[in-house]
């Protein structure tokens, strides 16, 4: 029997890790699971949060699978293949990937005779919808026609026009794929996994004219036809000193309102607090979160952005 694929896209800071996370603590995967986590850049932050849910995962780090490691990614499959025999395999791409890329790895011979894809989910914030398919339209609409279904993040920010709007925009893309909407805090994760029809009437596209959602503009649209390394750049650095919430904070603020520091368009990492307890956070163009979690790693914090400061970022966390 061919072990099963499920592959979570989404563009950076959607949400994909927690998804998956939560999927796994929920118990919504019963069966032996592997998963092969790429990150683009230098670190691997998301695979770390896994980690403290004692789940084991292989790491990409050399780019993203769309990218320059399409090699050691196929590579990556058959050695957990051989080493854990999984009866699943889940492979979380990095947020700039495209799908038909990742996919298209899947399709080589070595491949296909022992796996099968059986999920394809991408995970939207409605919220930066139209910020990214204006500023990265090639890769985003990527991510959204080649997905089976496609699971909406914090659906409670938004008022019924705009998810409305929303809701449209992505079925004039992907006819075909499961939409799924309700409130994480209120969904089974066994639901998504299990839902393999779309109810009509529940997710009637809906025609408004104009949206209030931000329309965020970078510093320059993306030119189509680019692979992500020649556009996303990322930058890691590793802070000794110890932070509270509140500097954090306000350091991420000072970020999103100055151009100073380049496009930052993502931020994750894991610091130590002042009470040396450890903090996971996370940074979306104007949203910052953190959370207390257990892990013993050294502070880092990763950058995806373009045209990034380096300098002056290293000198704000030094």
């Amino acid at each position: 029997m061919k072990i099963k694929i499920d592959i979570y896209s989404g563009f950076l800071g959607a949400g994909k890790t927690f998804l998956m996370k939560k999927l796994i603590t929920e118990g919504a995967y019963e069966n032996n699971i592997a998963i092969i986590e790429n990150e683009f850049g230098e670190v691997s932050i998301d695979a770390a949060i896994l980690r403290a849910s004692n789940i084991e995962v292989k790491e990409i780090n050399s780019g993203c699978i769309c990218c320059q490691v399409t090699g050691d990614f196929k590579s990556a499959i058959l050695e957990v293949i051989k080493e854990y025999k999984p009866d699943r395999i889940i492979v979380e791409p990095s947020g700039v990937a495209k799908l038909t890329d990742i996919v298209k790895v899947f399709n080589d011979e070595s491949l296909n005779e022992k796996v099968v894809i059986d999920n394809i989910i991408t995970v939207i914030d409605p919220e930066k919808f139209n910020s990214y398919i204006e500023n990265f339209k090639e890769f985003y609409e990527n991510q959204i026609i080649n997905a089976k279904k496609i699971v909406l993040s914090r659906t409670q920010k938004l008022n019924s026009q705009d998810f409305g709007d929303i809701i449209s925009r992505i079925k004039r893309l992907n006819k075909e794929a499961i939409i799924i909407t309700d409130e994480w805090s209120k969904l089974e994760g066994k639901f998504i996994l299990e839902n393999n029809h779309l109810e009509a009437s529940k997710y009637e596209a809906i025609n408004i004219k104009g949206s209030k959602l931000n329309k965020a503009k970078l510093s320059k649209r993306i030119e189509e036809h680019k692979k992500a390394d020649e556009i996303f750049e990322t930058f890691a650095i590793y802070p000794k000193a110890k932070i509270s919430k509140l500097e954090l904070i306000s350091k991420f603020k000072f970020i999103s309102s100055s151009k100073t520091y380049g496009d930052v368009l993502r931020a994750k990492g894991i610091v130590t607090l002042l009470d040396g307890s450890n903090g996971q956070f996370d940074f979306v163009k104007d949203e910052f979160q953190i959370r207390e979690i257990k892990n013993e790693s050294k502070s880092v914090i990763s950058f995806i952005g373009i045209k990034l400061n380096k300098d002056q970022l290293k000198s704000l966390f030094k």
